[in-house]
């Protein structure tokens, strides 16, 4: 009989207990339906709180939503300002701008075979001030002669590029004060100053300095300059499109840098 009585009592105690586990929950299996476990109660889904938002970990940017970190036009320089032309700054920040474009120009090519050759070409050198350079107009020799320069000659006679320090290259030089016109005839730049060069940017006489080898006072106030020097033989070919483009770019950037409209 003891035994019975402890079976009865145990039995009414799983019995009594079962109801308290029922009106409860663990987890939302343990609810019927569609219904969630909330705070140890079954509860409908539209009665559940809602979650709370919150700002997404990443800030990697898409490529529809680029940032300012992965645009890729965020390291470009910012355009100079024409009123400040003359300062260093600008010059130097100009200078690396002009070059790439020059330096743009396709390269000349000769199809054959099913394939192409292509040829070196030479283009002008942008230099952020003509006084460090080793020519002797518009160089160190000329003092007080401040000015974006590109350079005339592009080559050396082994037929490679110069650079700032090859001697005896003249240069254009950029006096937006005095430019009043720029024209682009073919493949050369002209800048038409308000006067002689030689007044403004030096006194070495005027074949000399190498902005000019043309007779005549008018042209003592142009200074001329080829876009590009091809290596290749007379029968290469070069986008004439592409060519074109370069050149009236240089131009666009030349008049925008010193506010010429």
């Amino acid at each position: 009989m003891p035994t019975i009585a402890a079976f009865t009592a145990t039995l009414l105690v799983l019995v009594h207990s079962s109801p308290v586990h029922a009106a409860g929950c663990e987890k939302d299996t343990d609810c019927k339906g569609d219904r969630i476990c909330e705070n140890s109660a079954c509860v409908s889904p539209a009665a559940a709180a809602p979650p709370t938002e919150t700002a997404p970990a990443s800030t990697e940017a898409t490529e529809d939503s680029p940032t300012p970190e992965t645009n890729p036009n965020a390291d470009t320089a910012a355009p100079t300002v024409p009123k400040d032309w003359w300062k260093q700054a600008s010059r130097e920040a100009e200078a690396p701008v002009l070059q790439a474009i020059f330096n743009s120009m396709p390269k000349p090519i000769i199809r054959k075979s099913g394939g192409k050759l292509v040829y070196q070409r030479a283009v002008p050198l942008v230099v952020a001030d003509i006084h460090d350079t080793t020519a002797r107009w518009g160089g160190k020799a000329q003092i007080g002669v401040h000015f974006l320069g590109i350079s005339k000659v592009h080559t050396t006679t082994t037929l490679e590029d110069i650079t700032v320090e090859t001697g005896g290259i003249p240069y254009c030089p950029i006096n937006c004060a005095r430019i009043t016109d720029i024209q682009l005839t073919d493949n050369t730049i002209a800048l038409f100053y308000d006067g002689e060069i030689k007044q403004w940017a030096g006194k070495v006489s005027d074949n000399l300095a190498g902005y000019t080898r043309k007779l005549g006072k008018q042209y003592r106030t142009m200074c001329s300059i080829p876009t590009l020097y091809s290596h290749a033989p007379s029968n290469s070919w070069m986008d004439p499109e592409e060519v074109k483009k370069v050149n009236e770019s240089a131009v666009t950037e030349i008049k925008r840098y010193c506010g010429i409209d």
